[in-house]
C-alpha cells in the first residue's frame, strides 16, 4: 500500500499546479540535504530554504530519500576525499580560513571533509538534474497527463464504483 501512496502522491506532484522549475528545485535541494549529515548546521540550513522558498516539498522529500539512500550506499566512499581534497587543496587554504572563521559559517560543518563533500556532490548533481527535471514534467504535462485526461477509458475506470472503493480502501477517504 506505501507504493501505491508513493505513486499516487508523485502522481498529484506531476500534475499539480507548480511550476516545472520549483518542483526541479525541490528536487535539487532534497537531494542536496539528503546527501548532508543530519547533524550539521547546513542540514537546518538547506531544510530552512526548502520551507521557506516556494518549491515543491513532494519533490523535495522524494529526493532526499533518494539522496539518504545514496548516502548508504557510497557516501562514505565518495563525500569524504571529495571534501577531503577540496578543504585541504592549496590554492583554497585562504578562502576556507576566512569563510570557516567568519560569523555564521563555522557552525555549518564544512569543516568535516563528509560534511562538506556530500554539499557538493549533491549540489552539483541537483543542479546537473535541473534542467531535465524541468524538460521532463513539461513533456509529462504535454503528452502523458493530458492524454490521460481525455482519455475515454481513463475517465470510465476512475469513475467506476469499484475502482472508487478500492481507492477508498487503500489509499484513504479523501482520495
Amino acid at each position: 500500500m506505501l507504493v501505491l501512496t508513493w505513486i499516487r502522491k508523485i502522481y498529484k506532484t506531476l500534475s499539480a499546479d507548480a511550476s516545472p522549475s520549483a518542483i526541479a528545485f525541490g528536487a535539487a535541494f532534497g537531494l542536496t540535504a539528503g546527501c548532508v549529515p543530519l547533524s550539521s548546521g547546513a542540514f537546518l540550513v538547506l531544510v530552512a530554504i526548502l520551507l521557506v522558498l516556494r518549491v515543491q516539498i513532494s519533490a523535495g522529500l522524494l529526493f532526499f530519500v533518494l539522496g539518504r539512500v545514496a548516502t548508504l550506499g557510497c557516501g562514505e566512499a565518495v563525500f569524504y576525499p571529495l571534501g577531503d581534497a577540496l578543504l585541504y587543496a592549496e590554492p583554497l587554504m585562504g578562502f576556507w580560513t576566512w569563510l570557516l572563521n567568519a560569523p555564521g559559517f563555522a557552525w555549518s560543518g564544512f569543516a568535516y571533509p563528509a560534511v562538506l563533500g556530500g554539499f557538493v556532490f549533491g549540489a552539483s548533481v541537483g543542479a546537473a538534474l535541473f534542467l531535465p527535471l524541468c524538460y521532463l514534467v513539461i513533456a509529462y504535462r504535454r503528452w502523458a497527463h493530458d492524454r490521460l485526461q481525455k482519455n475515454r477509458f481513463f475517465r470510465w475506470i476512475t469513475g467506476f464504483w469499484l475502482t472508487k472503493i478500492l481507492k477508498w480502501v487503500l489509499v484513504g477517504g479523501n482520495a
